[in-house]
């Protein structure tokens, strides 16, 4: 993913989209934009079962990232949300143009936690309790998982100072 991730970026569009970013988790989440360089751009941290809402474009790719641990979420499934233009979800519904509403809605994007392999999810509980990469050695399991725990510990504490819940 990380590969992916240095090539997605905002691209140039005329097609607007217009939402409302639902946090149906009970988790903090930012709320991050790629920009045209692809670098992050934290437009906003959601508090459990707020809103914001954003008028972009629809070549825009959105990420959602738990505050505390940095884990990825998601929508629809998908770990980067590109929107649709605001017209798109019209296109599907088979109703007259006359009851079309009077004015622009806001798309509901609602940003949920992924459903993680058992031992993926195990690892970041693991992950949560230790204070340093260090620390993953000390624990009596394979060598394999202490190294990943390790990794882990190390991601985290690179991308924020302290990812562990408080």
């Amino acid at each position: 993913m990380a590969d992916e991730e240095k090539v997605l970026r905002s691209l140039k569009a005329t097609n607007s989209a217009f939402l409302r970013f639902i946090n149906s988790t009970e988790r903090k989440v930012d709320v991050v934009w790629m920009n045209y360089q692809g670098q992050h751009v934290k437009f906003k941290t959601l508090l459990p079962g707020t809103f914001f809402d954003a008028n972009t474009y629809e070549s825009h790719p959105w990420l959602f990232i738990d505050a505390d641990t940095r884990d990825r979420l998601v929508v629809k499934s998908k770990d980067v949300y590109l929107p649709e233009p605001w017209f798109k979800q019209y296109e599907r519904i088979p109703i007259p143009i006359a009851a079309l509403p009077m004015r622009i809605e806001r798309t509901k994007v609602y940003i949920t936690i992924p459903v993680f392999p058992l031992r993926q999810r195990a690892l970041q509980i693991v992950r949560d309790m230790l204070q340093r990469p260090e620390d993953a050695f000390k624990l009596e399991i394979p060598t394999t998982l202490q190294k990943q725990l390790a990794r882990m510990v190390r991601e985290c504490s690179q991308t924020r100072l302290n990812c562990n819940p408080p």
